[in-house]
């Protein structure tokens, strides 16, 4: 059986990128955690390569900035901004500004499950996850982040209290963004639908037509409804996101390059060595160079 890349947990993630992390927090395994950027990134290991993890995280930037990889997108989140990070998802913080501050939130799946979001709701947050808020909203923001992180440092904190904290914090971001920008649309939400199956089945399938059927509309209207919505073609799209697969996959020096383009079902190494150069910008041999030499 063909290995996946390997989700990086919590623990793993605070073992690998920062290294003066304080043993208290290195053991918090709560399934919601927050800390202040300032103190728990200001460390963290620049560059980061692209990894996955196991939980769910959001950035809100009160000073400063953080840029942070996306999928195949790269945010620069200024103050008054906030980026959510889905479980799964392709991602890297790439750069910390010198006066970062701001809070950082790790969270996972059960703690969405237990919080009263509708359809559109979750379509929204999750298709369209970088959000521009007023300074009215921040404030109030603050306000409630400082109340969730006092209520998680008492010895026995209540995590009903918690959990509503957060889902105030979730709803607020969410319809700030619902009435700046209106409900989520057909075209909007086919692009979400679609690159969420290209996340699933890109290593088997990288024709638009695999992906139209299962939609249940035409290859024409797919490229219309990704094209509008992202600017990217479905087919780039699937590219990239394939390519990311395969920058994780690099970076286990136990497998030859030729054994990665075969385990991506690409027809040979030198096209997949022709597409990784055109997404990456260097060949996969050069790739994995610079990742030993960081």
């Amino acid at each position: 059986m063909k290995n996946s890349p390997k989700l990086i947990s919590n623990y793993e993630y605070k073992k690998l990128f920062l290294p003066d992390i304080t043993t208290h927090n290195l053991f918090n395994n709560s399934n919601l955690q927050l800390y202040r950027i300032e103190n728990y990134l200001k460390k963290i290991v620049i560059p980061v390569n692209p990894y996955q993890t196991t939980f769910n995280f959001l950035i809100f930037v009160t000073k400063g900035y953080v840029k942070q990889q996306l999928e195949t997108s790269v945010f620069i989140i200024n103050a008054n901004e906030a980026l959510n990070v889905k479980q799964g998802n392709f991602t890297a913080t790439l750069e910390l500004s010198e006066d970062i501050e701001g809070f950082f939130v790790i969270y996972e799946n059960e703690v969405i499950t237990k919080i009263a979001l509708n359809t559109s709701h979750l379509n929204f947050f999750y298709t369209s996850p970088f959000s521009i808020l007023n300074p009215n909203t921040i404030s109030w923001l603050i306000r409630l982040f400082e109340l969730l992180e006092e209520e998680l440092n008492e010895d026995e904190h209540n995590n009903a209290i918690t959990i509503a904290l957060f889902q105030s914090v979730l709803l607020k971001i969410i319809r700030t963004e619902n009435s700046a920008s209106g409900l989520i649309n057909r075209a909007r939400s086919i692009s979400f639908h679609f690159r969420e199956l290209v996340q699933k089945n890109h290593i088997k399938h990288k024709t638009i037509d695999f992906y139209s059927d299962l939609l249940k509309i035409s290859d024409n209207y797919l490229n219309k409804c990704v094209k509008e919505t992202t600017g990217k073609a479905p087919k780039q799209w699937i590219n990239e996101i394939t390519i990311q697969h395969s920058q994780i996959l690099l970076q286990d020096v136990s497998k030859e390059i030729a054994e990665i383009a075969f385990e991506l079902n690409y027809q040979s190494p030198s096209y997949f060595s022709r597409i990784f150069k055109k997404v990456v910008g260097q060949s996969p041999s050069e790739y994995r160079l610079q990742f030993l030499k960081s």
